[in-house]
């Protein structure tokens, strides 16, 4: 009895996703944390390359460095649910990345954990969900693994973690001022204090 919960210990340990340690090689690619990405003060990420706005932490975990709570492994239509009831930032058209959307965080050049660790800090080297319906299975949809950037799909009965995004220039019915022109509400606060450098906000 005590060798089979040993056994069952060392199998559930295992198979836990954790961060993972993360090593990039110098090839020539941008430097990690990459320059694309702008930081802002109220835990979100914009990638000036997509136009897209990203939640700096994965779902579950919070503030800085995303230490605070635990990284949450959701199934895809409870992950679908939770982004268009996230009011996150004060914005409220959230939801999940569709599966080229997600790819553009990967970062192919490094191991262990293939995403800007920097950025995006405690990222699980694991599946996150995509919006992408995959055609294998009804109520199945496309994941892509942080750990060795592979894709993949889930079941209905399958569990993944999930990072929010959000179109960076888009209206948000949950703050008005975001329907006026970039110009007008740079410092508009969404949460807490955004402070932009102009010459890098997206149009």
């Amino acid at each position: 009895m005590k060798t089979s919960r040993i056994l069952l210990t060392f199998y559930l340990l295992a198979n836990m996703a954790v961060p993972s340690a993360q090593e990039c090689r110098e090839d020539g690619s941008p430097p990690i944390p990459g320059a694309r990405y702008i930081l802002v003060q109220n835990g979100t990420v914009i990638d000036r390359g997509t136009g897209l706005m990203w939640r700096q932490c994965s779902e579950g975990t919070v503030g800085i460095g995303c230490t605070q709570g635990h990284a949450e492994r959701l199934k895809w239509k409870s992950a679908l649910e939770r982004a268009r009831s996230s009011r996150f930032a004060g914005y409220s058209d959230w939801r999940l990345p569709n599966q080229g959307e997600l790819t553009t965080l990967l970062q192919n050049r490094c191991y262990g954990l293939r995403i800007d660790g920097v950025v995006f800090p405690n990222t699980m080297a694991a599946r996150f969900w995509t919006s992408t319906p995959a055609s294998y299975y009804a109520g199945s949809a496309w994941t892509l693994d942080f750990r060795d950037g592979s894709s993949g799909y889930g079941t209905g009965s399958d569990k993944a973690y999930v990072r929010l995004v959000r179109d960076a220039g888009a209206c948000s019915p949950a703050i008005p001022g975001t329907c006026l022109p970039h110009e007008d509400r740079l410092y508009e606060p969404h949460g807490s204090v955004e402070e932009l450098d102009p010459t890098n906000e997206i149009r």
